[in-house]
């Protein structure tokens, strides 16, 4: 692999109180009731001031700050090793090789809710992170209903080459949009592929926009993620999708993901794929065993 700059995954930084006290409970693969009664409106501020749109529960290990990477004596191979505390060694963990099962079903009801938000973008040094606005009352936020239960859209980010593979195969992108639910502490993240193909308008200021090293850059202009979904992203039928219980991908690697991939693509120019891959560096994680796992097709 190249020389890389220590990019995330998932986004490193502080989570939340209420998602800590449930970790004990999160050591196995995140599931959601397939029949689950839709949540009631919630109309106040629950936890939005903690939305920051970092989503790692914590990077350091018992108060000591920790460096990880993606390469190295700090890389994926020894983040197990690098703090006890730390899932990274987990049975369930986060990404993994998708085989396309034979048939589907319809067990995921899953509906977007995502709303147009002004522009920041973040290099935290892991990554290129897209936060999105969070509105002090949640009734006004992006959000998906999965099963019925409502996951608050935090960010989105990049990675390059894909962190999940098919059939082995990497895609020279993957971007993941990350949403939590502010009762249990549990994600909902949506994966989506990015492959060659024709120009992208969305990424027509990577060069210019994107902070090439940490930092950030702001903007009133408004726009609404859904223009990174492929075609049919909201419907129940056109929607396919792969989807299992795992992890963050990034330390400390906690199994409290639930992973919807998508299976239809969205494109960029080979131009737009040079300059990210080139920003980005090659921040991905290797894939992981599925162990007792099985990826399911909707």
């Amino acid at each position: 692999m190249s020389s890389k700059h220590p990019f995330f995954k998932i986004s490193a930084g502080v989570f939340f109180a209420a998602a800590l006290s449930m970790m004990g409970a999160c050591t196995n693969e995140s599931k959601i009731s397939e029949s689950v009664e839709p949540q009631a409106e919630i109309n106040e501020p629950y936890l939005v001031n903690d939305f920051t749109g970092e989503i790692t529960l914590r990077t350091d290990c018992e108060g000591t700050n920790i460096h990880w990477e993606y390469e190295g004596i700090d890389g994926p191979d020894y983040w197990e090793d690098i703090c006890n505390s730390w899932d990274c060694g987990g049975n369930h963990q986060s990404p993994v090789n998708i085989i396309p099962p034979a048939s589907r079903n319809l067990a995921k009801k899953l509906r977007f809710y995502w709303k147009n938000t002004a522009t920041f973008i973040v290099n935290n040094g892991h990554t290129i992170q897209y936060n999105v606005d969070q509105p002090a009352n949640l009734n006004e936020a992006s959000y998906i209903s999965l099963n019925g239960q409502k996951f608050y859209l935090l960010q989105f980010h990049f990675h390059a080459e894909s962190e999940h593979t098919v059939n082995g195969v990497h895609y020279p992108v993957e971007i993941h949009f990350v949403h939590r639910n502010p009762i249990d502490g549990q994600l909902a993240v949506v994966g989506v592929f990015i492959e060659e193909g024709n120009h992208n308008p969305f990424f027509d200021d990577i060069m210019t926009s994107w902070p090439h090293d940490e930092g950030d850059f702001a903007s009133s202009d408004t726009y609404n993620p859904k223009v990174l979904m492929p075609a049919g992203y909201n419907s129940t039928y056109d929607a396919h999708f792969w989807w299992y219980g795992g992890s963050l991908t990034t330390p400390p690697c906690s199994e409290i993901v639930n992973w919807m991939v998508w299976s239809t693509n969205i494109e960029a120019s080979h131009e737009q794929i040079a300059e990210m891959e080139a920003i980005l560096h090659e921040n991905y994680r290797p894939t992981q065993p599925l162990n007792n796992r099985l990826v399911k097709a909707q």
